[in-house]
């Protein structure tokens, strides 16, 4: 779907993507309004309530999402992988043009197409259960892809800080050595996962994302990227949407452990020549393609 001329203006500029580029994140322009965020959450909450006792036509075409099908039943920090397939409205927003317009900008891409998407919860702090996101890549999950030039968007569904445990990037680790195999998203020591840098001898530098409602966030796949805990009285909310290039296809890989790597997207999308298809319009249809 092209884009209008107002949403061409919520595109990132010339200097944007090189900022992009150097640091390995970026936040955009509003590109939401209140209306299309309160009808976002909602989504969230439909999501969250929504209780399948009987399979649905995607669970009966694709057995293996049967796993993560909607329970209505959640404790602590809330992770849930291809809540799009279960909701038309987060559908519309991580299939939104504008997300895979600015990603293809960002890294000069002329195809983006939905990897997956992770919804997020994150309740306000218990002592007797964290929920910090540990320090971590995305591309460490990743390892069956082609394509080191992914990125994710993450969009909060409020105004989201510091205080709420936003998403916190390290600045430019992008550029450092490999970090792939040693932090861990589900991990809550922070501190001990940050002891595993490797920097490469360069500084650690801490930037919370800061963002207003309808504000969205963009990181390359390499960047190391976490939050801490919410002190606000109300939960965090939030949609991560992971983005792949035009360039990306499933290859066989290993781990430094010797384990072959496994992704669900390989469970979940078509095989073509004994191999997933990364490009199953299903699971990873295109958000944007360069006009020609």
């Amino acid at each position: 779907m092209p884009l209008s001329d107002e949403q061409k203006a919520l595109l990132p500029s010339d200097d944007d993507v090189r900022h992009y580029r150097e640091h390995g994140w970026y936040h955009s322009k509003t590109l939401f309004s209140m209306s299309e965020m309160d009808a976002f959450s909602d989504a969230s909450e439909y999501y969250y309530n929504l209780v399948l006792d009987e399979p649905t036509e995607i669970l009966e075409r694709v057995p293996a999402l049967e796993r993560f099908r909607p329970t209505g039943q959640y404790k602590g920090l809330r992770k849930n992988d291809y809540s799009s397939m279960f909701s038309k409205g987060l559908r519309e927003l991580v299939t939104h043009p504008l997300i895979g317009a600015i990603a293809a900008k960002l890294n000069g891409s002329s195809e983006i197409r939905l990897w997956h998407d992770q919804l997020l919860y994150k309740p306000t702090q218990d002592p007797e259960r964290p929920a910090n996101v540990g320090w971590h890549t995305d591309r460490g999950y990743w390892k069956t892809c082609s394509s080191a030039n992914m990125l994710t968007a993450w969009i909060p569904f409020t105004d989201c800080d510091s205080v709420m445990g936003t998403i916190t990037m390290i600045d430019k680790s992008h550029t450092w050595p490999d970090n792939t195999e040693t932090l861990d998203f589900f991990s809550n020591d922070l501190s001990g996962l940050e002891a595993k840098f490797d920097s490469g001898g360069r500084e650690i530098v801490k930037i919370p994302m800061n963002l207003e409602r309808g504000q969205v966030s963009f990181h390359h796949c390499l960047t190391i990227h976490g939050s801490g805990p919410n002190f606000n009285p109300d939960p965090r909310r939030s949609i991560a949407v992971h983005l792949q290039d035009e360039t990306n296809h499933w290859v066989e890989a290993y781990r430094a452990s010797g384990q072959l790597a496994k992704h669900d997207n390989d469970l979940m999308c078509r095989s073509v020549n004994g191999v997933p298809d990364y490009k199953d319009p299903t699971f990873c249809p295109a958000l944007y393609r360069e006009e020609v």
